[in-house]
Formats: C-alpha cells, structure tokens, sequence
C-alpha cells in the first residue's frame, strides 16, 4: 500500500505534523490567557468554575485550551502512525529516533498532567490511580510521586499545575525545535487548527468535570486514559501501569537499531496499541455503574 499517498498533504487537510505544532501552540496561547482568570492557583476548579461561569469568552478560552490538548493528543497518536508506516524512522539516527520518543512521551505529559491539574472528582481519581502505580516502583516511584503529585494528596494540585504550564510545556516545545528547526506553524494549517478547535468550543463548550466533592455511579477519565482504567481493572498493576506502558515505548526506541526485526517489531507496536484502543473502547462504551460490564 503507498502509505505516502495515504497521508499526502491534501487540498483542504493541513499535514499531520503542522496540526500537532498548530494545536500545541493554540494551547500555549489560550493557557496563557486563562491564566489572570485564576483567583487561585492551588484551587484550580474553584477558579475554572468561576472562570467559565462569569462570561462566555472566560468559557471559550477554556474549551480552546482543553480542545487544544485533545487534538494536538491525536494529531501527534496520528504522526506517530504516520511515521511508522511509511518507516520514516529509517531515516534517523538511533540518538534523533529516541529525541522524538521522549518528544511523544513529553507530549502526552502535557496534556494529562492539564487533566490532573483540574482539581475534578475524576482528576483526583486518576491522581489516585497514578499514585498506585508509582507505589509499585518502590523508592524511584516516590521519588517520582514527591516531585510531580505528592501535594495533590493533601487536596492541593498546585505542583502538577506549575508542571503543566512550565516543565512538560517549555521542554515541548524545545523538543518540537530540535525536530522541525522552528515553532511557527504552517499559516494554512494554523488558521485551519484555529477554526476547527474554535468551532468545538462554540458548539460544544468544554466542560471542568465534576465537583471533587461529588458522588459519580462510574468515575471515567478523559479518552486517553480510559484505556488504562480498563486495563487496571482485570489485570494487575504492574502489568498494565508498568510493563504495558514501558514494552511500548522500549519498542518504539529500538526501531532504528535493529534492522533486521523491524516488522515484527513494528507488528508488536501495532498488536499494543490496537490492545489500548480496544481497551479504550470496552471503557468508554460498555461500563456502567461500579465500573461494571454493559452487556
């Protein structure tokens, strides 16, 4: 199959990786305006709620921002595709391959540490998932947990919050120049991101999730953890938290280095994330209430 036919820029479709830069750089400029709407940092759903709720523009930046992330999420799922498709990692040094691994892993920090920082009854359930995973880690998954989320445990998110909008941001974006040499998107592809994500937000304002002092039947995070909740629930931690996870990215990274296995690698890569969107699906589509199976 000509996958460079597949993925060619189209007369009315933008390149993939000129939407994952467009979408990343609308999410670092409507952040950016949200951020003197926070009455306070460290109670980020209190100062979201009043922020959406005091004017329609306080609501729009935040669908922008929160719609940013989603698609700058799958537009970079999509690149990734799109590359080992069309086996552009051939073409790399093992040393370069594994910046854009760290550039993938870095991406998805960004967005799910903004999800955690929400203070949300479903941020705070995925903090606690997160926690039990780095638990098995022992000593090197305190550390972790210290850094990045401990605070979280005594109600406050603020950490994850100054992790979002600075370290998983700024070293993005660094990334993102070590790859393409710039961090101006395509005008095209910018004004089309801008109009899509723009249009979202008009027609279906984001919302902050649920009171962290509320009761929900079934507690679900946002579509790309939904795959990880699913797996959490039959299979045990480390094997879904840990192994899963690393096995994925370790396949990844090695592409470049070893050539002579490089489509049963690539079958490998392809066989886990068909097993996480599977996953993703069963979650999002068939669990109800206590997390149990819809038949």
């Amino acid at each position: 199959m000509n996958y460079d036919r597949l993925f060619q820029n189209r007369y009315w479709l933008p390149k993939l990786g000129e939407i994952t830069l467009s979408s990343l750089l609308i999410a670092l400029i409507s952040g950016i305006l949200i951020i003197p709407g926070f009455q306070s940092a460290a109670a980020p759903f209190k100062s979201l709620s009043a922020l959406v709720n005091s004017s329609l523009f306080g609501h729009f930046l935040h669908s922008c921002h929160a719609y940013a992330g989603d698609v700058f999420l799958a537009a970079m799922t999509l690149h990734v595709i799109e590359y080992l498709l069309k086996r552009a990692f051939t073409d790399y040094r093992w040393q370069s391959w594994l910046w854009l691994v760290i550039l993938l892993i870095t991406g998805i920090a960004v967005v799910f540490s903004g999800f955690l920082s929400l203070g949300s009854l479903e941020s705070r359930d995925a903090i606690q998932i997160l926690s039990h995973i780095l638990n098995i880690l022992g000593d090197p998954g305190q550390a972790i947990k210290r850094f990045f989320i401990m605070p979280a445990q005594n109600g406050s998110v603020l950490t994850i919050l100054l992790h979002h909008a600075s370290t998983f941001t700024v070293l993005a974006l660094v990334l993102t120049y070590m790859h393409i040499n710039r961090l101006k998107a395509d005008g095209y592809a910018f004004y089309y991101t801008f109009v899509l994500i723009a249009l979202i937000a008009v027609l279906f304002p984001a919302g902050i999730g649920t009171h962290p002092q509320a009761e929900l039947a079934v507690v679900k995070g946002p579509w790309y953890f939904r795959g990880m909740q699913e797996m959490l629930s039959w299979l045990p931690v480390g094997l879904s938290g840990i192994v899963f996870p690393i096995s994925f990215l370790g396949l990844l990274s090695i592409l470049p280095v070893w050539p002579k296995r490089q489509n049963l690698l690539l079958i490998l890569i392809f066989l886990l994330f068909l097993f996480y969107l599977f996953e993703t699906l069963i979650a999002t589509f068939f669990r109800g209430a206590g997390w149990q199976l819809i038949v």
